[in-house]
């Protein structure tokens, strides 16, 4: 697992807070003197101001608090949370959100995702990062996100030959399914991305000064790709399937049912945010899925991971909603319980093809002492 760092700390709106004290024994010289000091001249008729004791002098104001409070009403209607957790989280509305939350994640995911990919899930009522900071969702709208804390780290290549061994271009046509099922909810670096990044190195290199050209070094991309995966780029998506399911009974059937289970729920339909000029980049990935250790693919994302936190990422996966209207909220919940779910498949089938079969037939694995992304 590849670990992000982030560079600095976010606004979050829904949890602005302004707290207002009144000090009852203040004796400042600019305020007014306080009601101790008044003494009467004469005795009352037998009527008698309030008594102010029972009055709080600790006042909490929260930036939008009706989208909050709605959104705590949607948790409780769709029994998310209930009023023992009011009561326990000492009735404030954030504490209540967060931890209702969180209860919710735990139990739906689990450890499934722990050591493989790391998330963090906020929900905002402003976009909070990017050229438009703050800026405004609509009228009434909140914003459900999933931040890449830790990105996962699938070496796939010993795999992909024993599949080879089945039956010639079994390995690729798993490759294809597994990279365009997860292309549809996450950002992943695989080869791709690396001969991009090497076609940049190319054109840089032929913007410098002929001196320096000699200096420069580029990754053997083509020939860390295995054979069958280079040969086979025209795989479409009922071609992959039937070589795949041909194999449902054979000795690696468990892989590809984990890799079908995956596809299936890939292709599920959620109301995903799309973003136009609120960020720099798009999300950092949240898999890099190379073919051996060290090989050029991890090369290239070295070398590009170092500029991810230099700039502000998308979320990698955000919804947009109002917590009153119904079908709108359940449209959320859907999208992010889709979300989790591919990852919880993801985490499995990395579980199965790197913990268990790489160690076993492809060496001892390597864990780098450095992380792979960096503070910028």
């Amino acid at each position: 697992m590849r670990r992000v760092t982030k560079p600095c700390a976010r606004r979050r709106g829904s949890s602005q807070e302004i707290v207002v004290r009144h000090d009852a024994g203040s004796r400042s010289p600019k305020r007014t003197a306080a009601a101790s000091d008044i003494a009467l001249l004469g005795h009352g008729c037998g009527e008698t101001l309030p008594s102010l004791r029972r009055i709080p002098t600790n006042y909490r104001l929260e930036t939008n608090g009706e989208r909050l409070y709605r959104f705590c009403l949607a948790l409780v209607e769709r029994n998310l949370a209930d009023a023992k957790l009011w009561q326990k989280t000492g009735k404030v509305a954030v504490v209540f959100a967060r931890t209702a939350i969180q209860k919710l994640i735990e139990g739906f995911s689990g450890s499934a995702l722990e050591g493989k990919v790391d998330y963090c899930f906020e929900v905002r009522d402003d976009l909070g990062t990017g050229y438009w900071r703050g800026g405004a969702l609509g009228e009434g709208k909140l914003m459900a996100a999933f931040e890449l804390q830790a990105c996962g780290y699938l070496k796939i290549g010993a795999a992909l030959e024993a599949l080879e061994e089945q039956e010639r271009f079994l390995g690729a046509a798993f490759y294809f399914l597994l990279r365009r099922s997860l292309y549809r909810w996450i950002r992943i670096y695989d080869h791709t991305d690396a001969e991009c990044y090497n076609e940049q190195l190319h054109e840089w290199m032929e913007q410098d000064e002929p001196e320096s050209r000699d200096a420069c070094e580029f990754p053997a991309v083509d020939e860390a790709i295995p054979e069958p995966i280079r040969t086979a780029k025209d795989w479409t998506y009922p071609s992959a399937r039937r070589l795949l399911r041909r194999h449902l009974q054979g000795p690696l059937s468990v892989w590809i049912q984990k890799l079908l289970t995956l596809h299936r729920l890939s292709r599920l339909k959620g109301q995903v945010m799309r973003f136009e000029g609120e960020y720099d980049d798009p999300p950092v990935p949240s898999l890099l899925l190379v073919f051996r250790e060290n090989d050029a693919i991890q090369a290239c994302f070295d070398h590009e991971s170092e500029r991810y936190n230099e700039t502000t990422n998308e979320p990698s996966c955000a919804v947009c909603f109002r917590p009153e209207v119904g079908e709108e909220f359940d449209a959320a919940l859907r999208t992010m319980a889709i979300f989790l779910r591919v990852n919880i498949e993801l985490a499995g089938l990395i579980t199965l093809l790197d913990q268990e079969w790489e160690e076993k037939h492809a060496g001892q694995r390597e864990h780098r002492t450095e992380p792979s992304l960096r503070a910028a």
